[in-house]
C-alpha cells in the first residue's frame, strides 16, 4: 500500500506540474494587454478619407494628436485598453470622434474604425 501511495502522490505532483505551466500559457490569452506598453510610443496613419491622423499615447490615458497639420494636445482626449479592445476619444469642435478596433501587445499597425455622429471611416495606425 505504501508503494500505491507513493506512486500516486508522484503522479499527481506531475499533474500538478503540467498543468500550471498550460495555466500560464492560458493566463496569458485571458488576461490581455493594459496598453502600459503603448506609453509614450507614436503612431501614425491615413485614414478612409485621407486625413493623416498620429497619435502619441502618454502616460495616465492622455493622447498627443496630430490632424492633418493641426497639433492638439487635449486633457480630454483619451485611450484605453481592455479585453483586447483599444479606444480613443478624440474632441473635436464638431463633437467626438471614437476610434476602436482589436489591439495585442506584440502589435507593430492597429485598425480602427472611426465614427463622429453619422461619419465612419478607418484608420490603420503604424507604429512609428
Amino acid at each position: 500500500m505504501t508503494r500505491l501511495r507513493m506512486l500516486a502522490t508522484a503522479t499527481l505532483a506531475l499533474a500538478l506540474i503540467v498543468g500550471s505551466s498550460g495555466c500560464a500559457q492560458v493566463s496569458e490569452v485571458l488576461n490581455p494587454s493594459t496598453g502600459e506598453e503603448l506609453v509614450g510610443t507614436t503612431w501614425s496613419g491615413t485614414d478612409s478619407d485621407g486625413d493623416q491622423w498620429g497619435i502619441e499615447f502618454q502616460q495616465g490615458g492622455g493622447v498627443g494628436l496630430t490632424f492633418n497639420d493641426g497639433v492638439y494636445d487635449d486633457d480630454t482626449d483619451r485611450w484605453t485598453v481592455e479585453n483586447g479592445q483599444i479606444a480613443i476619444a478624440i474632441a473635436f469642435e464638431t463633437g467626438v470622434a471614437t476610434l476602436t478596433g482589436p489591439y495585442t501587445r506584440d502589435a507593430t499597425s492597429i485598425d480602427l474604425n472611426g465614427e463622429q455622429g453619422d461619419f465612419t471611416w478607418t484608420l490603420t495606425l503604424e507604429k512609428e
